[in-house]
């Protein structure tokens, strides 16, 4: 559990890899869509049998179809949209041993043509 982090990307037509922490991408026309999709994912538990529980921050509410899985996908849109970023936190429970931590991650979506 100590080496758990979380991961971000945003969604683009190019190869989007995979941040720890916070990640970031800019639409531009023809490069992505606006709103797109913003995608977190726990990486670096051991082989275990786990619980998620996730938490939008910016709402206090759990994002919708995240579930009990150790990824979670959000919609996400520019600043100019009054958007521009999704933070997310999930709390991971190692169902063995009782052990938890949390892992957070914020995304962010820049306007790059307005």
């Amino acid at each position: 559990m100590s080496n758990a982090v979380m991961t971000c990307y945003v969604d683009t037509f190019a190869v989007d890899v995979p941040e720890a922490f916070t990640c970031f991408s800019t639409w531009k026309p023809g490069k992505a869509t606006n709103p797109t999709n913003a995608y977190f994912q726990v990486v670096g538990l051991g082989q275990g049998n786990y619980s998620y529980a996730w938490l939008d921050v910016e709402t206090n509410t759990a994002p919708a179809n995240c579930g009990n899985q150790s990824t979670c996908r959000t919609s996400i849109a520019t600043e100019t949209r009054n958007d521009g970023e999704a933070t997310l936190r999930v709390t991971v429970t190692d169902l063995d041993t009782g052990e938890s931590k949390s892992a957070q991650a914020t995304a962010f979506y820049n306007d790059g043509y307005n």
